[in-house]
């Protein structure tokens, strides 16, 4: 196999918009697949340029090299393809904190394989130094036997070998949600190189919430003035996030449940989390999930509670009074939505 020279983009000096990560210009050749929650993110690149964000702002376009392969059967056109961009930060113990994830995008799955798709996550900030990766939600069929077309997960070819280059991934179902710590694994990235490049926005071009954001889309802007008659400022809009409606939450036998949640109208979608806590003093995570809901529209986010969190509705007599918690990023008190409940066991 021919070996290619690994070459990250280099930031631009003085611009409001700078670009780093992949090249690109390296073929995609490797494939990766997991069953589970999987982010993977780029630790070293072979000509020794960092991969981290140079400079705090705004995510303004992410480009990943690649498909979806839709093998073993032919026709049957990748598995789950979901995947989620995600800013990570390194802590002093050595694990990554897992800060903010996008709303929802898909791999190609048809088309060149060496095809350069574009994404545009929704006010996706960043501070200097933060890792960006990619994180897939696996793409296991649900067939215990493992007879289906993709036991071991979607298969991704958004990689390259090479030498000198390092990946880094973390699997675990449902352990790659906003505020979850996560400990590299390099045992299977080393030569590798992960197909993605991303570009910063600074200043004017990176949003007021985000570090040196400038740009506000909710300034109120003065009409122009008519002679002899008062003219109306408009007023700014509030940040968009997701609401709780009153609902029923019921678990199953095996500690599922769903959490309806409305985005409210706006021009984008609502991406977050929400969070189910226990309402004890010191309230515990119960269970989390990431969303993406269209603007006006109800979704559902179906979560499952973590094995100590079954047994602590078990001891409730199946009556557990709980905390929903959703925020929608980029975060902030005022995009958080909070609910008080009572979870039921389903058919009681």
């Amino acid at each position: 196999m021919l070996a290619f020279a690994a070459t990250a983009a280099t930031p631009a000096a003085q611009a409001d918009v700078l670009t780093f990560g992949s090249s690109l210009t390296a073929p995609a050749n490797l494939i990766e697949a997991r069953q589970a929650d999987t982010a993977y993110w780029q630790t070293t690149f072979a000509n020794g340029s960092s991969p981290a964000a140079p400079v705090g702002g705004q995510i303004t376009t992410v480009k990943l090299k690649g498909i979806a392969l839709s093998a073993p059967l032919p026709g049957v056109p990748g598995g789950e393809t979901m995947w989620h961009l995600q800013a990570l930060h390194q802590q002093p113990d050595g694990t990554f904190k897992i800060l903010r994830s996008s709303q929802a995008f898909f791999v190609p799955t048809i088309g060149d394989p060496q095809q350069v798709s574009t994404y545009h996550p929704e006010n996706f900030c960043v501070a200097p130094g933060d890792v960006l990766a990619f994180n897939t939600v696996g793409g296991w069929d649900g067939i215990v036997n493992q007879t289906g077309p993709y036991p071991g997960g979607t298969p991704l070819q958004i990689f390259s070998r090479i030498p000198g280059g390092s990946v880094a991934q973390f699997t675990g179902a449902d352990k790659t949600n906003n505020d979850d710590s996560v400990r590299a694994d390099h045992t299977r990235g080393r030569d590798h190189e992960l197909l993605m490049q991303l570009t910063v926005g600074t200043a004017a071009d990176a949003v007021f919430h985000c570090p040196g954001g400038l740009f506000n889309p909710y300034k109120a802007v003065s009409a122009t003035p008519v002679p002899g008659r008062a003219t109306a400022v408009p007023k700014p809009k509030p940040p968009q996030k997701v609401t709780i409606p009153k609902q029923r939450l019921t678990v199953s036998r095996k500690g599922k449940l769903s959490v309806a949640l409305f985005c409210q109208p706006g021009a984008a979608p609502c991406a977050g989390s929400v969070r189910l806590l226990s309402k004890h003093s010191r309230p515990k995570k119960l269970a989390s999930r990431r969303y993406t809901i269209a603007a006006k529209s109800t979704g559902k986010a179906s979560l499952m509670l973590s094995p100590s969190a079954r047994k602590m509705f078990k001891r409730s007599g199946h009556r557990l009074p709980v905390n929903v918690v959703a925020e929608t990023n980029p975060g902030g008190a005022e995009r958080i939505a909070r609910a008080a409940f009572t979870l039921r066991k389903r058919g009681g």
